[in-house]
């Protein structure tokens, strides 16, 4: 009996350890560059490798984690030699990339944002993208999201639900 009672305790705590390790990680805040934005992620998010290219490409952030397929890119850029104004740019931006739902006047939280969505090739494969437009003074912060995988769409709606200023 006592021999029963110990598997049986054996087998709950190993149940226990199991339902644990599949439990729902937390979150951490991340800045969007140096802006004025935060985002909120999965705390399984890192910072992966950017490529010289990447980085003269104004690219300062690339995140992805081992518990989702979503990716994505932060870039933060001066204004000059774009349009002034954000509806203007991201429209401008939004017909290089041959894209749809272009939304230029949106809010996101209060905050003034604009987004379209596009298929951009990546490592000779085409994935669709969600980009999120932002202005932060004189400069222009974008957030691309990378749409692979069956819940990709909505954690990257997710992530930019939780769009906020910095709390300094």
């Amino acid at each position: 009996m006592k021999r029963s009672l110990i598997i049986i305790a054996l087998a709950l705590c190993l149940a226990l350890l199991a339902a644990c390790a599949v439990a729902e990680t937390g979150t951490k805040v991340f800045q969007l560059g140096t802006s004025v934005y935060t985002v909120e992620i999965d705390e399984s998010f890192v910072e992966g490798e950017r490529s010289e290219e990447d980085i003269q490409d104004d690219m300062v952030a690339y995140m992805q984690s081992p518990n989702t397929l979503l990716d994505f890119d932060v870039y933060q850029f001066s204004k000059e030699g774009y349009p002034d104004t954000l509806a203007e740019f991201a429209a401008q931006e939004a017909e290089d990339y041959g894209a749809v739902e272009v939304v230029t006047d949106g809010e996101i939280n209060g905050i003034a944002a604009a987004w379209y969505r596009a298929v951009e090739a990546y490592d000779d494969q085409e994935y669709a993208t969600l980009t999120y437009v932002l202005e932060d003074g004189d400069e222009y912060v974008e957030i691309t999201f990378w749409l692979d995988g069956e819940d990709a769409e909505q954690e990257a709606q997710a992530i930019i639900e939780t769009l906020s200023f910095v709390t300094r």
